[in-house]
């Protein structure tokens, strides 16, 4: 069964970009982020951005120029999801996606190159999760937030 969807299931569609259309068929790596979710692990406070792979092929610790900010960084932790479970990558193919983790200088829409200087187009964009925030002046009254906030639920 899983030979009949490899075999009928589409390629992953080309992608525009600000200079030219990138292919899955391509060697070069590109990829692009399109979510960051925080707190995906309870026990830390992480980010994670999450990249489609659009073209080449991701090997575990290679060398990736982040366009925005022009520089090259060595992707060495990257990660998948299944359910509540994560696991380590060691390599990635077009259409895949992975989990990059963020120390706050990955933003939605960040292209990822083997060196081109390109941008990803029609990046999709999510409605908001979060509305309104909320920031004790006295963080010692926490206690105090949740119980009026939980009786107003």
């Amino acid at each position: 069964m899983l030979d009949g969807l490899v075999e009928w299931a589409p390629a992953p569609m080309p992608r525009n970009t600000d200079t030219r259309e990138v292919t899955a068929t391509e060697e070069k790596f590109t990829g692009f982020v399109f979510k960051i979710q925080a707190n995906m692990d309870p026990k830390h406070r992480d980010r994670v951005a999450f990249m489609r792979v659009v073209s080449g092929k991701y090997e575990k610790g290679m060398k990736l120029r982040q366009v925005r900010i022009g520089k090259d960084v060595v992707i060495s932790d990257a990660l998948t999801f299944m359910a509540g479970d994560r696991s380590h990558v060691e390599e990635a193919y077009p259409g895949d996606i992975i989990g990059l983790h963020n120390h706050g200088t990955i933003q939605i829409g960040d292209t990822f190159t083997q060196g081109e200087m390109m941008k990803f187009t029609g990046i999709p964009n999510f409605a908001p999760e979060l509305f309104r925030r909320i920031r004790l002046k006295d963080p010692l009254k926490q206690k105090q937030l949740l119980e009026r906030a939980g009786s107003a639920l």
